[in-house]
């Protein structure tokens, strides 16, 4: 059989855009686990977290392309996301830091609707389909499975997972499908991660607390990133968003700025400023803080490993894209998502990201 699109891999927001297809055209999603739902329901940390209403394009995204973002926002913008939900009884609240999540707070809740909807628009989902290979041969596109079936299409929308986040079996397959068509791609970094620190910090683990955070260059003293929210300690690392947000913040810098990773991370300082009187006393002591000594530094030493990151930065580079996200030299060919350039803060954003960019390319088929 040969298909009008095939959609690789799927997620909450491939059955969103299957919805967009066109209602007559053949369509499937191609996904290589047989239960795929644990990662739809992981992506809304079962809370059904789907956008948030107080986006800055400049501030709550990362990269050279970020500007990007506000393109893409105006043609599918994080209102037009909370309209589209609620014109079908999908109600949704906002809480702490404009984040917008269901008023059900049922992950599920959303899933089924999305389902439902793919399905009435006639989208077939194939189950244990993994991509061993793809290539184009004339006008059409052919991939093989691990099981040596063969799915035929004219139109492809790639957005497949990061090599990081394990949880939802992860191993890079963008970057192999945009290697495939000798497509720029950024060379690969995990984001969203948390900090590991050369200091022992056993005797505070598992405390958390309200702190400035502030990321310096400590050749330069340039302030690379800075944010006050909920921070982690651990036995050896800082953790939670406050950290994974400063952590994709710091690779664009890095990158920029640096020969290598390494020697990045060597010249990092992390300033944490405390209010003392809200501070936890393991904490005061631990620190010897003070009103007048509330201050600390501490030296990076490296990020937390790949299987614990949430993010992969690797993508492909949007001026290898036009406006509609297809590729300028593979006609059909389109990425999305997490596939592009740009990075995030916190999961809502990516989201808001993956709404945006696949309704655009359902906007240009």
């Amino acid at each position: 059989m040969i298909y009008d699109f095939v959609i690789i891999w799927w997620w909450a927001t491939w059955l969103f855009s299957s919805i967009f297809a066109p209602s007559n055209s053949k369509k499937v999603i191609l996904e290589k686990n047989n239960n795929p739902w644990v990662k739809v329901l992981l992506s809304w940390w079962e809370r059904a977290n789907i956008t948030n209403i107080n986006i800055d394009p400049q501030n709550d995204y990362f990269w050279q392309n970020k500007k990007a973002m506000i393109s893409i926002l105006k043609r599918f913008s994080q209102y037009d996301t909370i309209s589209f939900f609620e014109e079908w009884w999908i109600r949704t609240v906002e809480e702490d830091r404009w984040r917008i999540i269901l008023e059900s707070w049922d992950s599920k809740e959303l899933l089924n609707f999305l389902l439902k909807k793919s399905k009435e628009n006639n989208t077939e989902i194939k189950t244990n389909f993994e991509v061993i290979n793809i290539e184009k041969r004339d006008e059409l596109f052919y991939i093989s499975s691990s099981l040596w079936e063969e799915v035929i299409w004219k139109k492809v929308l790639v957005s497949a997972w990061w090599k990081s986040f394990f949880q939802v079996w992860t191993k890079g397959d963008s970057y192999v499908f945009a290697e495939k068509f000798w497509l720029n791609m950024v060379n690969p970094y995990r984001a969203l991660s948390a900090f590991v620190l050369n200091q022992d910090l056993s005797l505070l683990s598992w405390v958390s607390l309200n702190v400035n955070l502030d990321v310096l260059d400590k050749i330069t003293w340039k302030n690379i990133y800075s944010e006050f929210w909920p921070l982690l300690f651990t036995h050896f690392w800082i953790s939670w968003p406050i950290v994974f947000n400063a952590s994709s913040a710091l690779w664009s810098y890095i990158n920029k700025t640096y020969n290598s990773e390494e020697q990045g991370y060597l010249n990092i300082l992390i300033k944490l400023n405390f209010n003392v009187n809200n501070t936890p006393k393991r904490v005061v002591k631990f620190f010897n803080l003070t009103e007048e000594n509330r201050i600390i530094t501490l030296n990076l030493q490296n990020l937390r490993s790949w299987k614990e990151a949430k993010l992969t930065w690797w993508w492909v580079l949007l001026d290898n894209l036009d406006n509609n996200l297809q590729s300028k030299t593979i006609s059909w060919l389109y990425f999305a998502w997490e596939c592009l350039d740009i990075t995030w803060k916190t999961w809502w954003f990516s989201l808001q990201l993956a709404w945006s960019s696949w309704f655009i390319v359902w906007k240009d088929i």
